[in-house]
Order: C-alpha cells, then structure tokens, then sequence
C-alpha cells in the first residue's frame, strides 16, 4: 500500500465482547499505517470514533441494529475501502458476508459460522470475492486463534502441494481438560474445575459435544480442497444421550455417572504406554472427517502439550513419507481474546497492504 491509497476503514462487530474489545485496544495503541478504526458496535449500540479519540454513540431502536448505510454513510462517507471485523459468534451477521464482498467491503473475522456452515452460503461467499471487484475475505483466527493455520493450508495448496490429512487438538478447552486430567481423579471434577476457572463454556457441553471441534475441522477441510459440510463429520461426543437435553444445572449434577467408564479407558491407554486426547481429523483422499477421543503413545507430538495449547499435524505430497520428510507441526496457544485479536488484526494488516 502506497501512501496514496486510501485508508482502510475498519468497523468493529462485536466491538465490546472479549475479542472485539481486545482488538479494538490493540488497533488504538498499536495503530498500523493505513487503518483507521471508524467504530464498533454490538446488539445496542454503534459508536462512531473520531480521529481526535472521541465517540459518537448512537442507540439501536427496537430490532434495528447497524445498517450498511450506518457504516458507509455516517461512518466512511466517500470510501469504499471498508472492512468489517466481525468479532461477534453470529449467524445472522454471517448472511451478511457475500452482500459485503460484491460491494467491494472486506471481512476479516473468528467467527466461525459463514466458513463452516452452509456449503451453498460459503460458496456464495467464495464467489463474490472472486468477482472483478469483490473484497477479500479473512478467516486465519477461525482456527487456532492466531495460530497461522489457514494461511498456511492455503500457502500449501496454492504452491500445487496435495494435502493429505489435517489432525490435531483444535480445542483449547478440550487440550486444557486432558493434559490436565491424571486419568485417576474423576473426569466430571476436572471439567467442574476448568468451568469454575472459566476454561470452558458456561454450559460444558458446548464443549463436551465436539461441534466446535467440528466446525474447525469443516474449515480446514475446505481449505484443504475437500467441500464437506458439518454433516458429514462423524463426532463422538463426550456428552452421554441421556444428558443433551437437561439443565446446565442438572447436567453438571449428573456428568460424574461417567467417570468409571472414562477411568477405564484412561487405565486401557496408560497400561499401553498412551495417553487420551480429543482430536479432530480430516482425511481428503478417502473423504472423511471424524471428531473423536483417541488414543497416542506418549512419544507422540500430541501426548506432550500443556495448558490449553493447540497442535495441528499436516501431513502433504511434501511433508509426509511421500515427501521423505516428517509432517508439517504447528503448535501454540488456541484460545484466548488477546491472540485471537491479535489473529484478526494480522489479516487486516495484511489485508491493507495488499491494497
């Protein structure tokens, strides 16, 4: 980007969540040349920023929320260099994504739901930032918080390497439960504790159930040129039938019924020199992806992670035994606002100085 070009105008959606606040305050006390921050919003409020650091705060009435107009109007007036940063978990702001990028505006986003969601509404997304003129759209902390996974699938296969498998502990809260769980203690008082420390959702099924799991995987499927949709994901939830649909409450009450079954697999993998880990895989020659707790000796990249960090292995033509090479590893923190902040920030700088 030439210092010309227009600045890229950035409006904030989610702007006072964990992650939208986050890169809001990266954006203000580490501003990036070429980017203007022109506001936030979130489901009450929209605020205009001034150049000078002052707000204009303008209240949604009734079911009206932030308008295109809203943005291109009163906060960019002139511009069509926009981009929206998307920090919400929504899907209705999702549908938004293709009306977006045919007018040119650009998306940079960890949410989740547009690039793991409906094949059609994806396609639709892929399509309109392909056009002549459509806007780029930026998903590297859709996976891995700021992690550079998606960048580097896409880097792999726009160089003509063939991905073969992507697997790995995609759950900061799931790679949390199990390097911390001694597999003699009681699984249920693990998650007990990693709730009350705020490690998991407030429901842990959430969690528990692996869709998140599933949806990172969707993605990195998709990247990898294997167009599957969340259906196609065999998931093996650690949540038992008889407690999907009971209260948050009674859940947490009755989850300790299956800690002697999840003893006895964690005994099964120790006496066989293993440990457990719930891991997501996509497999693109055969055309599966599965969720699931599996087994891998204690050797294996995956048995030695602490914390919440996540782990990818990505085996391709170069990097596996095709290659005669060990597979591509990238290992690091996958959770948490300021790094996955500090992922969407990443592409939006990229984003500007690819203009």
């Amino acid at each position: 980007m030439s210092s010309s070009d227009p600045p890229l105008k950035v409006f904030i959606i989610g702007g006072t969540g964990l992650i939208g606040s986050a890169l809001l305050d990266m954006m203000k006390t580490k501003r990036a040349p070429g980017i203007d921050c022109i506001g936030y919003c979130n489901s009450r409020k929209g605020v205009k920023l001034s150049s000078d650091g002052g707000e204009e705060t303008t209240t949604w009435k009734g079911d009206v929320q932030f308008t295109d107009d809203y943005v291109a109007n009163n906060l960019a007036p002139g511009s069509t260099n926009i981009c929206i940063a998307d920090c919400s978990a929504s899907d209705a702001v999702s549908d938004n994504y293709h009306k977006w990028l045919s007018k040119g505006w650009h998306v940079a986003t960890p949410n989740k739901k547009c690039n793991s969601g409906p094949l059609d509404r994806y396609q639709k997304c892929i399509d309109a930032s392909n056009s002549e003129n459509g806007g780029k759209w930026y998903v590297e902390a859709t996976i891995g918080a700021g992690l550079p996974i998606v960048s580097t699938l896409r880097t792999l296969v726009a160089t003509g390497d063939e991905i073969r498998t992507v697997r790995g502990i995609f759950s900061g809260t799931m790679s949390f439960l199990f390097n911390t769980w001694d597999g003699r203690s009681a699984f249920s008082e693990v998650v007990q504790s990693a709730k009350e420390a705020g490690y998991t959702e407030p429901d842990p099924r959430d969690d528990l159930n692996g869709m998140d799991v599933a949806r990172k995987v969707v993605i990195a499927a998709r990247e990898s040129g294997l167009m599957i949709s969340l259906e196609d994901v065999s998931i093996e939830s650690l949540v038992p039938e008889e407690l999907e649909n009971v209260s948050a409450e009674e859940f947490m009450k009755r989850f300790g019924e299956g800690d002697a079954a999840m003893s006895e697999k964690a005994a099964k993998a120790d006496a066989e020199g293993k440990v457990l880990r719930f891991v997501g895989e996509v497999d693109v020659k055969s055309q599966k992806a599965e969720v699931k707790l599996a087994e891998f000796p204690r050797s294996h990249p995956f048995a030695g992670l602490s914390g919440a960090d996540n782990i990818l292995e990505i085996e391709t033509q170069r990097y596996g035994p095709e290659g005669s090479s060990t597979p591509l590893i990238i290992r690091g923190p996958g959770a948490g606002a300021a790094v996955t902040a500090a992922g969407v920030y990443g592409d939006i700088i990229a984003l500007a100085k690819s203009k």
